[in-house]
């Protein structure tokens, strides 16, 4: 099963799937389901993560997908991996998986962020010296 090779985390009704093995370092993957009765199916969304990022600001996550999926109470693990796994390792004919555009993103938005930080002290520390 592959359940056991991609070793989720159990939180409820979320799931934490580590991404490092299939090159994103740092990264995972955040589970959220719950059962549509209206559906008859789970709902689920996915959010990517970075373990090196604390804060639980809108930059700690983004959220990469949301979809319906079969499954009962039993099996609905099994298949969550089975959709992250798919997500993490098939290429497309261009060569690029799922998730390398939202991490490719992430990282972008990670580095702008950083950059404003750094503007924002240099400013902070040239205005201290007026006082």
């Amino acid at each position: 099963m592959i359940r056991e090779m991609m070793k989720p985390r159990c939180k409820g009704q979320s799931v934490e799937i580590e991404l490092t093995r299939w090159g994103y370092r740092d990264y995972y993957v955040q589970c959220a389901y719950h059962f549509d009765k209206r559906e008859g199916r789970y709902l689920l969304s996915l959010w990517l993560c970075r373990r090196d990022i604390e804060d639980r600001m809108r930059i700690s996550s983004k959220k990469v997908d949301a979809q319906y999926l079969s499954g009962t109470r039993d099996t609905i693990v099994e298949n969550i991996c089975r959709v992250v796994h798919y997500a993490a390792t098939v290429a497309s004919d261009d060569g690029t998986r799922y998730f390398d555009r939202y991490v490719k993103r992430y990282a972008y938005e990670l580095a702008c962020f950083e950059r404003g930080n750094e503007l924002f002290e240099q400013e902070n520390a040239a205005g201290s010296g007026d006082a």
